[in-house]
């Protein structure tokens, strides 16, 4: 199977649930400059402090952050299925992230292609959109051994 490599093109999947910006209009990233939070504080995805906090993880225990994962699309993009937040901050940074493809077949097009098909639904209320970000191909066990 076909492992992503350099830039990517990402389609992620945020709402006012999981999206500071998609609720408020405004960026968390560009809105916190320093913060203190504890360790112990639980945060939901659309707070304040949610992605600067995974932000700060992500430079930080870069190592330990486990890859997100994507199905591939015959339309060339990548649908994420785990870790949107993560791909929208390290697009929005030019952070590179370790992917890894699912073991899905690959699909006809991605949320944002497949939308656009007829161009009849110009306004994208689902919060779907393309990013691009550096790529780490993750592979399998299998394929690490054969080398």
């Amino acid at each position: 199977m076909n492992r992503p490599k350099g830039m990517v093109d990402l389609t992620i999947r945020l709402n006012k649930n999981t999206c500071y910006f998609l609720k408020t209009g405004k960026c968390s990233l560009n809105v916190v400059d320093d913060f203190a939070v504890s360790g112990n504080t639980k945060l939901s995805t659309n707070d304040l402090l949610y992605c600067p906090k995974l932000y700060k993880t992500m430079r930080t225990k870069k190592e330990q952050m486990r890859p997100i994962t994507i199905a591939l699309c015959e339309c060339g993009h990548g649908e994420v299925l785990s870790g949107h937040q993560r791909a929208c901050i390290a697009s929005q940074r030019g952070m590179a992230l370790a992917i890894r493809a699912s073991d899905e077949e690959l699909r006809p097009a991605c949320s944002v292609c497949g939308g656009q098909m007829t161009f009849e639904n110009v306004q994208n209320d689902t919060g779907a959109r393309i990013v691009t970000l550096p790529a780490v191909a993750i592979l399998d066990e299998e394929e690490t051994n054969e080398e």
